[in-house]
């Protein structure tokens, strides 16, 4: 595909997410004359001696460059937020729903170039986006737990399958999720903090795992949500599917502590608690579509969708915080075990549950006040 033709197919898809009509956005084309133009560049030989190579541009941005050749279009991102960008145009996507005026990215042959003034400027934006999201109510904190660890290996698969011998350890299983999982989540919010219960084979108990959670620091427009990962076991061999869990409505945590209870009174603090408590849930239940949806996305044509589901897991009913138990798949239908044990199907899988926990926190983010 000539240079041209790129930059018209990365200009078409602009052009959508704009909502614009097909051609809207300044063309890179052929002249009146029939002859190819050149790529736009900025005007003057200073202007373009003033510009920066797209990965010294990503590295003074602080941002992760995403860029399709075949497109001539991608994208740059920093801290959850996103400007899309396209080869020769003026015209830049903030975050899906705002344009920027820029000096258009260009190539002038020897790769990807950005202006020293559409970096300021890209600075300037993701800067004020950042500054914007710390005024308002943050997800600051997000709390990985591997099920399981050390003496307890959590459920155990045992199968023979095409011949071969599969063993599926539910505690190897979570933290392998765990620290995929981990590891996107720290690449895509690095000024947030991303922990772990446990990064090894060790146990932390039931009440250790808690106690990590409610003992974050945090400030008060900051919150943290809990994700604990598990694998699904039944007597019935044929069981199988992912499923997500959160806390049951009907069962009620005190999350008004006794200081608290103290300073707003004995009347109001059953009532503050209810309020926390109908939040929690409510939160916990949007986190929890929100991985099933990238479950689905991920696996689901391989592994049947269970659903989303309420119960009083300790880890979810001690946490105060939205927290969710997810059940990656049946280490006893050997089916299942047989995918559990590929990489590809554990990347899917960890993916599903990265996306999930990032859409949920650009949806917290969104909907929240801001901060009193």
């Amino acid at each position: 595909m000539s240079p041209v033709a790129r930059f018209r197919a990365g200009a078409a898809l602009l052009c959508l997410a704009l909502g614009l009509p097909p051609g809207a956005l300044p063309r890179l084309g052929a002249a009146e004359s029939g002859k190819p133009a050149a790529v736009a560049q900025p005007s003057g030989a200073a202007a373009a001696t003033q510009s920066l190579g797209a990965a010294a541009a990503a590295a003074r941005l602080k941002a992760r460059l995403s860029w399709d050749p075949l497109t001539a279009s991608g994208v740059l991102e920093r801290n959850g937020f996103r400007v899309s960008l396209a080869l020769g145009s003026a015209t830049a996507l903030f975050d899906y729903r705002e344009t920027l005026s820029l000096d258009p990215p260009f190539d002038p042959g020897s790769g990807l170039r950005f202006t020293e003034a559409s970096v300021a400027a890209l600075e300037q934006r993701f800067s004020k986006a950042e500054e914007a999201r710390r005024s308002r109510f943050s997800v600051a904190a997000i709390l990985i737990d591997p099920g399981h660890g050390g003496k307890d290996s959590g459920a155990v698969g045992e199968h023979s399958v095409g011949g071969k011998k599969i063993r599926v350890v539910e505690k190897e299983l979570a933290l392998d999720l765990s620290l995929r999982v981990y590891k996107a989540l720290k690449a895509r919010f690095p000024e947030r903090r991303i922990l772990l219960t446990r990064s090894g084979d060790s146990y932390p108990t039931l009440e250790e795992r808690v106690e990590m959670a409610n003992d974050v620091d945090l400030a008060d427009n900051e919150a943290i949500i809990y994700v604990s990962i598990h694998a699904n076991a039944s007597f019935n061999k044929n069981a199988r599917g992912f499923e997500v869990w959160y806390l049951n409505p009907e069962y009620r945590r005190t999350l008004v502590d006794k200081d608290t209870a103290k300073d707003v009174g004995a009347d109001i603090a059953p009532i503050l608690n209810a309020m926390l408590e109908e939040e929690f849930t409510t939160e916990s239940i949007l986190l929890a579509r929100e991985i099933m949806d990238g479950l689905a996305a991920g696996i689901g044509a391989e592994s049947p969708n269970r659903g989303v589901r309420a119960e009083e897991w300790f880890v979810v009913r001690n946490a105060r915080m939205p927290s969710v138990l997810v059940e990656a798949g049946f280490v006893t239908n050997p089916e299942e075990a047989a995918l559990l044990s590929t990489e590809d199907y554990l990347r899917r899988l960890s993916e599903g549950i990265y996306n999930g926990v990032a859409d949920f926190v650009s949806y917290f983010e969104m909907k929240g006040a801001p901060a009193p």
